[in-house]
């Protein structure tokens, strides 16, 4: 049964939330940031701006809790899915079509873990994505008619299609007079959120936290640097295929614990 009319607003809101939730957050500006960056890669921003709209759209439609709605409680996983599908395909009108499917399972998986989990005050974080993404994943070698994109391995090109050789120069210069690791992988930790594989995307989105939340841009950064210490002194080496997909989970839990399920303060960083 479909639910009360919505204002431009509320479904306004509900778009931009599904963005700064992935963060834990409600805030407007940083959800421009993160629109912005999604885009980087076409496939991608489409990926997930078609998902976070039809799960939204169902949200909407069955009449679910319309403040969960305008929160983007509802969308922000179909966004994480959408990304992922929009970024491992070339743009096609199959590659939507799974988009959209992945959006609705992601949409339903969303309902059963916040009931299921719900009941024992638990939060369902991202665990409707990772089901969602693996579903995908293991249809994939089934679905002949979609081409992997190989977009991610020609970084240079891609920036050149979006802003020409201005933007190559300016990501070419923060490439080569960024000298610390540890602000590369920090910033490539931060851009592998939201599937992006080069440095520009995480400084933009390192931007959006710090206009956000100082609080939370020094707990993104504290998260992180417990981790980077912890695998230096154990002998854990950083390569080039590691550090994007381990940095990202030690940041945003630095997010949830310091600054979101604990209030801010002495007790909650030393939590993180």
């Amino acid at each position: 049964m479909r639910g009360n009319t919505l204002s431009g607003k509320e479904i306004i809101s509900s778009v931009l939330n599904s963005y700064s939730q992935v963060f834990f957050s409600k805030s407007k500006v940083l959800a421009v940031f993160l629109v912005v960056i999604s885009f980087f890669d076409y496939g991608a921003g489409m990926g997930g701006f078609v998902a976070v709209i039809i799960a939204n759209f169902i949200a909407w439609f069955l009449g679910y809790n319309k403040y969960n709605f305008s929160s983007g409680l509802y969308g922000f996983n179909a966004l994480l899915v959408g990304l992922g599908v929009g970024l491992f395909y070339e743009p096609s009108m199959q590659v939507f079509l799974l988009v959209i499917i992945s959006a609705i399972i992601t949409f339903f998986l969303t309902i059963v873990f916040q009931g299921v989990l719900g009941k024992y005050r638990l939060p369902f974080l991202s665990i409707p994505f990772l089901i969602g993404i693996w579903i995908v994943a293991l249809a994939g070698v089934n679905l002949t008619a979609l081409n992997i994109s190989e977009r991610s391995i020609f970084v240079y090109n891609e920036l050149y299609s979006i802003g020409g050789q201005h933007f190559v120069n300016i990501y070419d210069f923060l490439e080569n007079n960024i000298k610390s690791s540890f602000l590369l992988i920090y910033f490539h930790s931060l851009g592998a959120i939201f599937f992006q594989t080069h440095l520009l995307a995480g400084i933009i989105i390192s931007l959006g936290l710090l206009i956000y939340s100082r609080i939370t841009f020094v707990l993104s950064f504290l998260g992180f640097s417990v981790a980077f210490l912890f695998y230096n002194i154990v002998g854990i080496e950083f390569d080039s295929l590691g550090y994007t997909f381990i940095g990202f989970n030690y940041i945003l839990t630095a997010i949830a614990i310091g600054g979101y399920f604990l209030v801010p303060g002495r007790v909650s960083f030393g939590w993180v």
